[in-house]
């Protein structure tokens, strides 16, 4: 039995003020459960501690994060140095990333670099000088925490219930002091323990192994070799649901002999952990299965020709092994490619394909921190970021398009002078119909019959309103949402509209001359 018996307090210094409303120790709707997890060895002594309170020490321009933290261990200068030093990965500071790192991620390109420099001012302001990046979770852990992030229902909530889910499940329960004893904290064995097989503290978790053990060797029994690695991958996915995975797989591996009955209820349990979704079951399986394939000796490399092996690899999720390799095991070439990765390199780095991005760049864990801050900001319609990347957004009714380099997207975008989007754009054409009524139909004729224009912009009283893009021969409107809070005062000049098709550069970076 685990106790968190020991109180004592941690003093991180010199936290940028900008930090504080994102260090979280709680999530609102969880608040018995603490949410930062520490659990590490010295000289061979398990250290477990959660930090349940925090206070600041306001200086000029950072603060001072005093933590109290509940441990069980006794506080010595050695225990509580390492205590610290989880507790600053956990909160990003330890490995915190600063400008000048952002910079040389761009292995000296002066076009990513005038790019991300530009944005860099966005982020200082959100953030202060430094960026929070880092071992967030323990290695363990972080496998459950972004399995958990596998598309969740209801987004972060569902993640940490989920999260919740699991450890509450398998996970032994550690007792709290009796003024703490309102919390709920759980004890999984760390990637020491199973690395090398030590799960005798963790019963729980030592029968969903078992489980886990007999569902893989029944289920993952496709070679595939990767560089020389074999990975054991399904045949075929299990269906999603409770009810098939009980029907198809628990019951006839237990009819079989093959599951004992306390196994048979782990294994369903492990799927009602993740939201009753056996895929993510799966995913957890294969990740834990091949932790013996050493997740910290992945190189760039290896994890690109993953990467591109995704599709072969049935029951694993590459994106979510490449979140928890980046922020459990801390490699720092590893980049998870999502809408938000994906859009930003296709987009304002002008990038066609993941294989280019990742030879472009080092370093990627830390450069998907700033883009995926970035575009999460924008997304919530942060007021600092509300005037960039309107690219990465969707651009008409009902979603259905994202708005990527168009004229008018990038027309009032503050990062349109540094973006590498618009500059490999600058020279298409684009049609200008002004008070038009033109059919859908009528405008793929235009497209049709005018191979060099590139984009057909619908403006009124000469202001952008519509963007059209050619896809299959049809016009097809992918911007509409831009031009909602363009205004006279965006009207193009009248030399440009009499031109009837002008450049992209000639349209972005046009002021209007009626106005001056």
């Amino acid at each position: 039995m685990f106790k968190l018996t020991n109180e004592i307090k941690i003093v991180i210094n010199h936290i940028p003020l900008p930090w504080i409303p994102k260090i979280e120790l709680y999530y609102p709707d969880l608040p018995q459960f603490p949410i930062i997890y520490i659990n590490t060895y010295v000289n061979k002594q398990r250290i477990l501690a959660c930090p349940v309170a925090v206070s600041y020490q306001i200086e000029e321009n950072s603060c001072n994060a005093i933590f109290t933290v509940l441990t069980n261990v006794e506080s010595n200068e050695l225990t509580n140095e390492k205590i610290k030093l989880e507790l600053s990965e956990r909160i990003g500071y330890s490995e915190k990333i600063s400008k000048s790192d952002v910079i040389e991620c761009c292995n000296g390109n002066e076009q990513y670099i005038a790019l991300f420099t530009d944005l860099w001012e966005y982020i200082q302001f959100s953030y202060g000088e430094f960026v929070p990046y880092g071992k967030f979770y323990e290695e363990i852990f972080s496998i459950i925490r972004f399995v958990a992030a596998w598309q969740p229902k209801t987004g972060r909530q569902s993640e940490m219930r989920m999260l919740y889910n699991f450890m509450s499940a398998f996970g032994e329960k550690v007792v709290m002091p009796k003024k703490w004893s309102h919390l709920e904290f759980y004890a999984i064995p760390n990637l020491y323990d199973v690395s090398n097989s030590c799960f005798l503290q963790f019963p729980k978790f030592s029968t969903l192994k078992s489980a886990m053990n007999k569902l893989f060797d029944e289920y993952f029994i496709k070679n595939i070799n990767i560089n020389g690695i074999e990975f054991k991958v399904m045949e075929h996915a299990w269906k999603q649901n409770k009810d098939s995975f009980i029907s198809n797989v628990t019951d006839p591996m237990f009819s079989r002999g093959i599951l004992s009955e306390e196994e048979k209820l782990y294994a369903e349990t492990l799927v009602d952990a993740f939201n009753r979704h056996a895929w993510r079951a799966a995913y957890f399986i294969s990740a834990f299965m091949n932790i013996k394939n050493n997740y910290s000796m992945w190189t760039k490399k290896f994890f690109m020709d993953f990467y591109k092996n995704g599709n072969k690899l049935k029951g694993y999720s590459e994106k979510v092994i490449a979140c928890f390799l980046q922020q459990g095991f801390l490699n720092p070439e590893v980049i998870p490619i999502d809408t938000w990765v994906k859009t930003f390199y296709e987009f304002p780095l002008g990038i066609n394909t993941n294989t280019q991005f990742f030879n472009e760049f080092s370093n990627l864990g830390k450069l998907e921190r700033i883009i995926w801050l970035s575009s999460q900001s924008n997304k919530t319609n942060m007021k600092t970021f509300f005037d960039i990347l309107w690219c990465q957004r969707y651009g008409t009714i009902g979603n259905g398009e994202l708005r990527g380099i168009n004229p008018i997207a990038c027309y009032s975008c503050q990062l349109k002078n540094s973006c590498v989007g618009v500059a490999k754009k600058r020279f298409t054409n684009v049609k200008l119909l002004n008070n038009s009524s033109n059919s859908e139909e009528n405008l793929s004729a235009i497209f049709e019959y005018n191979p060099e224009i590139t984009y057909i912009c619908i403006l009124y009283n000469g202001v952008p309103k519509k963007c059209y893009v050619r896809k299959k021969g049809i016009a097809t409107l992918i911007d509409e949402f831009s031009g909602y809070i363009l205004t006279a005062q965006n009207k193009l000049s009248d030399d440009l509209l009499h031109k009837g098709t002008i450049t992209f550069e000639e349209f972005i970076f046009s002021k209007n001359k009626n106005h001056e």
